[in-house]
Formats: structure tokens, sequence, C-alpha cells
């Protein structure tokens, strides 16, 4: 069940991105919703299972994208095992963090993703701004990460803890 909500979370993002945050730019950036989907979700998950979803979330973003598919996968997956390995080691899981995590995976993101894409051929990723870019959007997850954090924790978390009270009873 877990699987059949993150998926549906995941295409309310890409619609939401496509249509809504199509227009919506801070400067020249624009939030990215299905990162912040995959960060939070590694961040409730942990790194293994945070990294395989944020790769499926990614690999449905590249069908969009005019890079290579596969590069939003695999910066996704990267940035979420990061995160997800990061929240492991915290002591409390507040709404600040949240947002913390969000604004950091965000920015870590953009700049992996151009960096891959630089290596695979595409150079015009690689920009004079790309700090500023990453930095914007990261602002704009982070304010996103409050409304989004709690849609994602019920995809991720509900159907595990009817998942343990049945082994345990």
């Amino acid at each position: 069940m877990t699987g059949v909500k993150m998926a549906l979370v995941c295409l309310g993002a890409l619609v939401l991105q496509l249509t809504v945050f199509v227009d919506v730019r801070f400067g020249s950036a624009a939030p990215e919703l299905l990162a912040l989907v995959a960060i939070l979700a590694a961040r409730v998950v942990g790194p293994d299972r945070g990294a395989v979803m944020a790769f499926l979330a990614g690999l449905l973003w590249d069908v969009y994208l005019p890079t290579p598919l596969g590069l939003a996968a695999v910066s996704f997956a990267l940035c979420a095992y990061a995160i997800g390995s990061m929240e492991s080691g915290m002591f409390h899981d507040t709404r600040f963090q949240a947002v913390l995590l969000a604004g950091v995976g965000t920015a870590a993101m953009v700049c992996i993703y151009a960096l891959l894409g630089a290596v695979v051929g595409q150079d015009n990723l690689l920009t004079d701004d790309l700090i500023g870019i990453a930095l914007r959007a990261a602002a704009a997850n982070s304010g996103l990460a409050v409304l989004v954090d709690p849609i994602v924790r019920w995809a991720v978390t509900e159907s595990e803890q009817v998942d343990r009270a049945a082994a345990a009873g």
C-alpha cells in the first residue's frame, strides 16, 4: 500500500510541477517538487528505501526533462541517500529539520544534477548562476516542505504501522 500512496504523491507532485509551478519562479529557479518529495521520503524511511523512492521519482521527472534519461533519477537518489543517512543521526523529528533538510537536499540535488549533466555532455547546466539557482530552489522547497512533509509522511508510514501491529500480534 505504501508504494501506491507514494506513487500517487509523486504523480500529484508531477502534475503540480507541470501545471502550477511551470510559471512560478524565484529569480530563474522553480521549486523542485519531485526532489522535495524524494528528500522528505528519505528523511522518514532512511537512506536505502529513500534512495529507491527518490530514484523512481527522479525517473518520473526525467521523462519530461530535455536531459539524458536517468540524470535526475541518479541525482535524486544520491541526495536522498545522503539525507536519509543524516536524518538517522538526528535526535528529534521536528518541522525545522524538515525545512532545513529540504533546503540542503534541494541545493545539493541541483548542483549534483548540473555536475553529472556536465559529465554526460550537458555543459549548459553549469552556469555562472548555478549556486544562486540552487539557493533559490532550496528556499522555495524549504517553504513548501511545511505543506508537503505531512503528505509524504502519510504516504510512507501508515501501512508500516499496520505491518508492525500485525507482526507484533
